[in-house]
Order: structure tokens, then C-alpha cells, then sequence
């Protein structure tokens, strides 16, 4: 049995029929050329400050927003980490080995003590994010980015 011949689009729309009736499955059409990285997308930097006997190392750090800051005890002294200044309060236990940690959330400065040995003391400073960027084929291909 011959099949009708059908002028141009009928016959277009006639195969689109016969796909659809087959059960193949629907394309989503994208932009294949565009990506858009964000803060979800790449993992959060990170940074340590060593707590030795009456000091912070480094007595002073600048990082991102979101950044996560962790101390590390290595001397034989107790010491805590207490902001005495600064956007965002935060402090941890007396202790005398470890580690705590804290994600900086918002930008400022931030002034750190050890409650316990005047003078040991330390300044963060927490600049914002940097926005997500979007960047196409022809940028990757460059070397470019928005």
C-alpha cells in the first residue's frame, strides 16, 4: 500500500505526527554556549589561623565573604577566639588543642582576641563575594569572561 504524497508542511507535520505517535522522547532546547558559575557551584575557599602561645598567625587575614576561617591550636597554652568587634559576634570554647571553625558571612572588619592574654589579638577583614559570572563559548575559547 503506497502512502498519499503530501505537500511541504503537511508532510513535515505528518512525520512530526508519526514521532510523536512512536513515542520519542520531547527535546528541551538550551544554549549550549552559555554557562553561570555561582558560590553554590564552586566549593567555598578556606583559611587557617595558627593559635600558638599569645599570638594569632597571621595577625592579620583578609579573605571573601563565605569564606570558612579555621583556627588551629599548636601551642601548650588555653586560648579562645572571641570577636570583640565586628558585623558578625561569634566565639569559641577555652581550650587547649583543636580547632574551631566559622564561616564569615558579612563583610567588615573584624577585631579577634584570646580573652584570656591581653594583647593577643588579631584583624579580619571580610570583603563581599565576588558576583557570579556568566561566561559564553566565545569567552571560554578567548580566555574572556563577563
Amino acid at each position: 500500500m503506497a502512502l498519499p504524497r503530501l505537500p511541504g508542511r503537511a508532510a513535515g507535520f505528518a512525520v512530526a505526527l508519526v514521532v510523536l505517535a512512536l513515542g520519542a522522547p520531547a527535546v528541551a532546547q538550551t544554549d549550549p554556549t552559555t554557562t553561570t558559575s555561582t558560590a553554590a557551584s564552586t566549593p567555598a575557599p578556606e583559611r587557617t589561623v595558627q593559635v600558638l602561645d599569645n599570638i594569632f598567625k597571621p595577625k592579620k587575614l583578609k579573605v571573601a565573604v563565605g569564606t570558612k576561617v579555621t583556627w588551629e591550636w599548636g601551642g601548650v597554652a588555653a586560648h579562645n577566639v572571641v570577636v570583640t568587634k565586628g558585623p558578625q559576634k561569634f566565639k569559641s570554647k577555652t581550650i587547649t588543642d583543636g580547632q574551631y571553625s566559622r564561616t564569615i558571612k558579612k563583610p567588615g572588619k573584624y577585631l579577634i582576641v584570646c580573652t584570656l592574654h591581653p594583647g593577643m589579638d588579631m584583624v579580619l577583614r571580610a570583603r563581599p563575594a565576588p558576583p557570579a559570572t556568566t561566561t559564553t563559548a566565545a569567552d571560554a575559547a578567548t580566555g574572556q569572561g563577563a
